[in-house]
C-alpha cells in the first residue's frame, strides 16, 4: 500500500535546493559596531576598534532531528540480550567478516527499540534525550522524574517458561552480563544511525539520508579525523550539501563518505576497528517510493558494494516487505519464531515479569478476586506470551490497560484480554469517544494528520482543517477540544509538531485485514 502516491525524491528543482544550501552553510557574521554622534547622524570611527571574537570554522553538515515516541537514553528495555550476542556473531566481530545484518519482525516486536538501546549506549547516546516523544506509558519514575536505574536491568528470572528446551536458564547473572556487555560493545562501534518515518518524509528520502548519515559520522569520537579531513577541504562538505545529494547521492556518498574514510584508515589516522552504521524502518520509506530513482533500501543495496569490510550496517524491517531486503548481502534475523525461539520466549515472559513486579496495579488486576495467586499470576502471564505473538507493542499496551484499570481479570475464561494489536487500538478508541458523533469531531484532524507529508504543529493542522472545508470553518477553542480528545494517539513532538504514536495505529487507522470491525476507519486522500 502507497499511501502517499507521489514522487518524493529529486523532483524538486535544484534551484529551489540552492537556497537551503545557503542557508545551511551561511557563517555567523560579526562585524565592528561603528556608533553614531552628532546631530547630523555621521559616522564617526571609534578610536578604539572592537575586535570581532574568535570563531573557529565548523561542519556545515546538519543530521536530521530524530523523535521516537517513548524512547530515551534513560528507557528500560528488558531481554534481547541473545539479539546483540546474535549481531556480534553475524558481523563477524573479531571473526570471519559479515558485511551487515537484516533485523526482521512484525508490527510491535521491538526492532526500533534494539536501535535505539544501541544508541543510546553509544557516543550519540546524548542526541537520545534530544529524541524523546512523551508517549502513553512512559517507564516508571521515582519522585524526582528521573527513571529508576535499577528497572532497566532485565529481571533474574521469569515467570513461565517455554517448552523448548535451552542449555541453561537465560536468566543467570553470568549470562546476563555476557549479554549486557555484547549490547555495550556493539553500540562502541556505532558511528551512525538512521530512522525512516512515513510521516516525516524527510527521513525517507536518499538525498537526506546521505546528508544526515555523514553529517553523524564526523561527530562520532571515533572518526574525529574526518571531521578535521572536513574541516580542512571545504569541497568535501559541498559534495555532502543536500544539493550534491540530490544530484547524484551514489556520487556524494561514496566520493564525501567512503573514499575519505578508506584513505584515513589506510594513513592510520582512524583506528583499525570495525565501526557500524544503523537504519531502522526501511519498510517506512517504502511508503514514498518515487516514481523514478531509489528508496533508502535500493540505495543501500547499490552503495553496499563500496563499503570496505570495516564498516557495516545493521538494519530493520517489517517483515511483510523483507524482500527489499532481498539483494542485500546480509545475514537475516528473525524475532518472529515464536514460539519455537525460545530466547524470544524468554523475552516475552521476563518483560512480562518487570511489568508485574513494577505496579502493584498490574498485579491486581490480573488476580481473580484481588488475590495474588502466582498459579492464576503465572496463567494470566502464560496466556499474555501466547497472545502476543512475538509483539512487545501488544504486551505493553495490554498491561497498560490493567495497570489503568480499564481491562481486569474477572474469571479464569480470561475473555476479557485482546486477542491482537487491532483490537486493543479497538478498544482504546471505544474508551475514548464515547459515541460515534464524538469521533466524528475528531475524524478530520486525523484525516489531515494522515494525508500530511510532515509532522505539522497545531497552528498548521488547524489551517488544513479549515482550508478543506469539510466541516466548515472551526472555531480555535473547538478545535483545541477536538484535538484534545486525541492527544493520546498524536503525540507532541519536542518542534512542538505532532506525531502519531505507532507506526501500526497510523496503518490501522487507514486499513483493516478481512473480518476485522471498520469502526474509527479514516480517508486520508
Amino acid at each position: 500500500m502507497r499511501l502517499f502516491p507521489v514522487a518524493a525524491t529529486s523532483s524538486t528543482k535544484l534551484e529551489d535546493l540552492s537556497f537551503l544550501d545557503d542557508q545551511r552553510n551561511k557563517p555567523l557574521r560579526t562585524s565592528i559596531r561603528l556608533p553614531w554622534h552628532g546631530a547630523g547622524g555621521r559616522l564617526q570611527q571609534d578610536s578604539r576598534g572592537r575586535l570581532a571574537p574568535y570563531k573557529p570554522a565548523d561542519i556545515m553538515l546538519k543530521p536530521l532531528l530524530f523523535e521516537v515516541p517513548g524512547a530515551s537514553a534513560d528507557s528500560s528495555f528488558v531481554g534481547r540480550g541473545w539479539l546483540f550476542q546474535k549481531l556480534e556473531e553475524v558481523l563477524g566481530m573479531g571473526g570471519q567478516p559479515g558485511q551487515g545484518a537484516v533485523v526482521a519482525g512484525g508490527a510491535g516486536s521491538g526492532k526500533t527499540a534494539m536501535v535505539s538501546r544501541l544508541v543510546a549506549l553509544s557516543c550519540h547516546g546524548g542526541r537520545m534525550r534530544q529524541m524523546a516523544s512523551g508517549s502513553p506509558g512512559a517507564p516508571p519514575t521515582g519522585s524526582d522524574g528521573t527513571v529508576d536505574k535499577a528497572l532497566i536491568q532485565p529481571p533474574q528470572a521469569t515467570l513461565i517458561h517455554s517448552n523448548q528446551r535451552g542449555s541453561s536458564c537465560p536468566g543467570t547473572p553470568e549470562i546476563q552480563k555476557c549479554r549486557e556487555e555484547a549490547a555495550r560493545h556493539l553500540a562502541s562501534k556505532v558511528v551512525a544511525y538512521h530512522y525512516c518515518q512515513a510521516d516525516n518524509t524527510y527521513t525517507c528520502l536518499v538525498p537526506e539520508f546521505v546528508h544526515s548519515v555523514a553529517a553523524l559520522l564526523c561527530r562520532a569520537p571515533q572518526l574525529s579525523a574526518y571531521r578535521e579531513l572536513l574541516l580542512k577541504e571545504p569541497h568535501l562538505q559541498s559534495m555532502l550539501s543536500l544539493r550534491s545529494c540530490v544530484q547524484d547521492p551514489a556520487a556524494a556518498f561514496r566520493r564525501g563518505v567512503l573514499e575519505p574514510l578508506v584513505n584515513l584508515r589506510q594513513e592510520r589516522k582512524i583506528s583499525e576497528e570495525d565501526h557500524i552504521i544503523l537504519v531502522d524502518g526501511l519498510n517506512e520509506a517504502e511508503f514514498h517510493k518515487p516514481d523514478y530513482g531509489d528508496t533508502i533500501a535500493s540505495f543501500i543495496t547499490k552503495i553496499i558494494p563500496k563499503f570496505p569490510v570495516w564498516l557495516k550496517m545493521i538494519v530493520t524491517v517489517r517483515v511483510n516487505l523483507l524482500e527489499i531486503t532481498s539483494l542485500l548481502p546480509f545475514s537475516k534475523i528473525s524475532l518472529d519464531d515464536f514460539p519455537d525461539n525460545k530466547d524470544i520466549c524468554d523475552d516475552l515472559n521476563a518483560y512480562i515479569q518487570y511489568r508485574v513486579n513494577s505496579s502493584r496495579e498490574i498485579l491486581d488486576n490480573i488476580s481473580l478476586n484481588g488475590k495474588a495467586d502466582p498459579a492464576v499470576v503465572a496463567k494470566v502471564s502464560g496466556h499474555l506470551a501466547q497472545r502476543s505473538q512475538g509483539s512487545y507493542l501488544y504486551l505493553k499496551l495490554t498491561l497498560d490497560l490493567f495497570e489503568r484499570g480499564h481491562l481486569v481479570i474477572k474469571s479464569a475464561s480470561l475473555k476479557v484480554v485482546p486477542v491482537s494489536l487491532a483490537e486493543i487500538y479497538l478498544l482504546q478508541c471505544n474508551m475514548r469517544f464515547a459515541s460515534g458523533s464524538t469521533f466524528e469531531r475528531a475524524r478530520p484532524l486525523l484525516n489531515v494528520a494522515l494525508a500530511s507529508l510532515h509532522p505539522l504543529t497545531d497552528e498548521q493542522l488547524y489551517r488544513a482543517v479549515n482550508a478543506g472545508g469539510v466541516v466548515g470553518q472551526l472555531e480555535w477553542d473547538d478545535f483545541r477540544q477536538r484535538l484534545d480528545s486525541l492527544s493520546y494517539f498524536l503525540l507532541r513532538r519536542r518542534d512542538k509538531t505532532r506525531m502519531f504514536c505507532h507506526p501500526s495505529f497510523r496503518e490501522w487507522l487507514v486499513w483493516r485485514a478481512d473480518g476485522e470491525s471498520t469502526d474509527f476507519l479514516c480517508e486520508p486522500r
